[in-house]
């Protein structure tokens, strides 16, 4: 069980890290060739530095946040549609009663589920951040990326998950509210980090916990190396 954990968990670092490279390539092409290692800063503007789509509308901002956060359900799907059904909560063969447990979802009420400590504590909140900034990376205000949490966490619990389970208590008021109130603290310790450039550790650290300001944004590291 360990074994398998810790390869999924490796599978989904490295599918974060895939799109950090991406970011990179995008901020490589706009700068000088002579200074190829240095990554331009890109933080709040009440900081007076810059983030991705920051004068764009917010249709703009929700359109690329949402296709980045179905883009880290659909892993996050996957790797629980393979873990134990102890784990997941989700019994044998559910998958052949998708439609009648969708009806339900819209039938009956939700539930108090019976999911590990972590899932629920621990998962669900991780995932209310990473909706979270999914937008607000972007520059989008609180009360914006609070709404898109609040419609991403409704999303998943009568759209996406609702054919696999009744949609959750617990999910529905944990997700959102602690993705809200720790998003807006990891984004500010990350715009913080990102003012003087990024170490490596710190880069690191961002792409475990904030994962969509390091796919919008990239990094610049605090010590580059600068070309002769």
């Amino acid at each position: 069980m360990c074994k398998r954990l810790t390869w999924l968990f490796l599978f989904q670092i490295l599918w974060m890290s895939s799109f950090v490279t991406f970011a990179q390539q995008d901020t490589l092409t706009q700068i000088n060739k002579l200074d190829r290692n240095r990554f331009k800063p890109a933080t709040d503007t009440v900081q007076g530095l810059r983030l991705r789509n920051q004068e764009g509308t917010f249709a703009r901002k929700m359109w690329r946040g949402g296709l980045l956060v179905h883009g880290f359900e659909a892993v996050g799907y996957g790797i629980l549609a393979v873990l134990p059904s102890d784990i997941s909560g989700w019994e044998k063969g559910v998958f052949k009663q998708y439609g009648s447990n969708m009806r339900r979802a819209y039938t009956a009420p939700p539930v108090f589920d019976h999911d590990k400590w972590y899932i629920n504590y621990i998962g669900h909140p991780y995932q209310g951040t990473v909706f979270y900034n999914a937008v607000r990376s972007q520059n989008a205000k609180m009360w914006q990326s609070a709404l898109f949490t609040l419609g991403q966490v409704y999303v998943w619990e009568y759209v996406i998950e609702a054919g696999l389970e009744q949609p959750s208590i617990q999910d529905l008021i944990v997700t959102p509210i602690t993705g809200i109130l720790l998003g807006e603290g990891i984004h500010r310790a990350t715009v913080a980090m990102a003012k003087n450039g990024f170490t490596w550790y710190e880069a690191t650290a961002v792409v475990i916990i904030n994962p969509m300001f390091a796919i919008n944004n990239g990094f610049r590291f605090a010590k580059p190396k600068i070309s002769k």
